[in-house]
C-alpha cells in the first residue's frame, strides 16, 4: 500500500462520495465556526473598514498564519504533496478591478459570499438580499462577458506564487506570507489605534 500522502482525494486515496461527505461536514463546520466568531453579522464586519473593530481580520492573519504553518510542516515532513494542491492562475488586471469591486460591496454590504451564506443560515435578511445581489450580479457578468473576455484574461501571469518575485521555493513563500500577514496585523492595529484616539 502506498504512503499516506494529503491530499487524500487528489491522490486516490479517498472516493468522490468520502470526499464530497466529509467536504459537507467540514462546510457545516466552517460555517459554525463563522458565526460563533462574529463573521455574519454585517456591523460587526463593516466596522472593520473603518478601523473601529479589528477583530475579523485579525482572526483570518492568525488563521492563514496558523494553517500555512501546518501545510509546510506536513510537507517538510512528506504528508503533503503541495505540487498537488490546485493553485488558480494569476491575471494580474482583473484582480484589481475585481477586488476593488469586491471591497466596496464588502463595505456597503459588511459581507462576502462565504459569510453571506452563514450568516442565511442563522436567518438574517439582509444576508438574503446579498445573496440576490451577489447572483444579479454575476448574471450580468455572465451577460457582459462577451463584450469585455478580452479584459478578463489581460495580465495573465500564469500560476504564479510569492517566491516567483524573489526566488526561492515554497518555503521562501511560507516566511513572506507569515511577514505580510504580521505586517497587515500589525497596520490595522496601529489604525485602531489612532481612529479610538481620534474620537476621544
Amino acid at each position: 500500500m502506498n504512503d499516506l500522502i494529503l491530499p487524500l482525494y487528489k491522490n486516490g486515496f479517498l472516493s468522490p462520495e468520502a470526499n464530497f461527505f466529509f467536504a459537507l461536514v467540514l462546510g457545516f463546520a466552517f460555517g459554525f465556526v463563522l458565526e460563533r466568531t462574529g463573521f455574519t453579522r454585517s456591523q460587526y464586519i463593516a466596522d472593520t473598514f473603518y478601523f473601529k473593530n479589528i477583530a475579523i481580520p485579525k482572526i483570518m492573519g492568525i488563521t492563514v498564519i496558523t494553517a500555512t504553518t501546518w501545510f509546510i510542516l506536513f510537507a517538510w515532513m512528506g504528508w503533503l504533496d503541495l505540487s498537488a494542491l490546485f493553485t488558480p492562475g494569476t491575471y494580474v488586471w482583473p484582480y484589481l478591478v475585481g477586488g476593488l469591486i469586491f471591497g466596496f460591496g464588502m463595505v456597503m454590504a459588511g459581507y462576502c459570499p462565504g459569510t453571506a451564506v452563514a450568516g442565511l443560515g442563522t436567518g438574517k435578511s439582509d444576508a438574503l438580499v446579498f445573496i440576490l445581489g451577489l447572483f444579479g450580479g454575476a448574471y450580468i457578468y455572465f451577460l457582459l462577458y462577451p463584450m469585455i473576455d478580452g479584459f478578463a484574461s489581460s495580465g495573465k501571469l500564469g500560476v504564479f506564487k510569492l517566491h516567483d518575485l524573489f526566488g526561492g521555493n515554497e518555503y521562501t513563500s511560507y516566511i513572506l506570507t507569515v511577514l505580510l500577514e504580521a505586517g497587515i496585523i500589525g497596520f490595522l492595529m496601529l489604525m485602531q489605534t489612532l481612529t479610538n484616539k481620534g474620537e476621544k
